[in-house]
């Protein structure tokens, strides 16, 4: 990542830091210190079992579907909602992630060494035009971006990116969603930035 990126990102972190740590201290005015809502706010995805912000690239073998043929398998598999039921449970078996087994809940997998750390996998893909990582329920047609309710979901939370553009080959990278949400405020990491972002 630049250097000059590197620096925005970490300036942008701590000033949205202080302000949730502001946020917080109204709403909890005589029961938590400073110090105690400054370290909430910091540590809610601390030590994790994952490296963050490397990029890993994966062959996926052996898949297919009766007698279709390999081509029209792999244009499935480029489609982020089939494929996501796929590499959900792909990553389960090859990184230290616990599935949630409640499918409509708010994130897609706990840390296998701490269960308070949360995950939520997003697919990259060409059909979405990138990647977007706000709620479910915020997007389709008819369905409206709420920031405040994105960022709070957004920071208490590492997201898995999983590209599946040039399935079969894949990539995956982790990031703190409160760094996510300061490179990427609409919840959308555009097409165009797939090397950048993957690099």
């Amino acid at each position: 990542m630049d250097t000059q990126v590197e620096t925005y990102i970490e300036t942008q972190v701590e000033t949205y830091i202080e302000t949730q740590v502001e946020k917080e201290m109204e709403t909890h005015i005589g029961t938590e210190t400073e110090t105690e809502v400054e370290t909430k706010v910091e540590t809610e995805t601390e030590n994790p079992s994952v490296t963050f912000d490397t990029t890993y690239t994966h062959v996926i073998e052996n898949f297919g579907f009766g007698d279709i043929p390999i081509s029209e398998v792999i244009e499935i598999y480029k489609d982020g909602r089939p494929f996501s039921h796929f590499i959900e449970a792909w990553l389960a078996h090859n990184y230290p992630l616990i599935r949630n087994q409640n499918k409509c809940g708010k994130y897609d997998f706990t840390d296998r060494n701490n269960e308070n750390i949360k995950y939520d996998e997003k697919t990259f893909t060409k059909t979405k035009g990138g990647c977007k990582f706000m709620p479910s329920n915020m997007i389709g047609e008819g369905r409206t971006f709420n920031k405040e309710i994105f960022e709070e979901k957004a920071k208490k939370l590492i997201y898995i990116i999983v590209s599946n553009i040039h399935f079969p080959v894949i990539k995956i990278k982790f990031v703190r969603g409160i760094h996510l949400m300061v490179r990427y405020p609409t919840g959308i990491i555009p097409l165009k930035d797939f090397d950048k972002f993957f690099d």
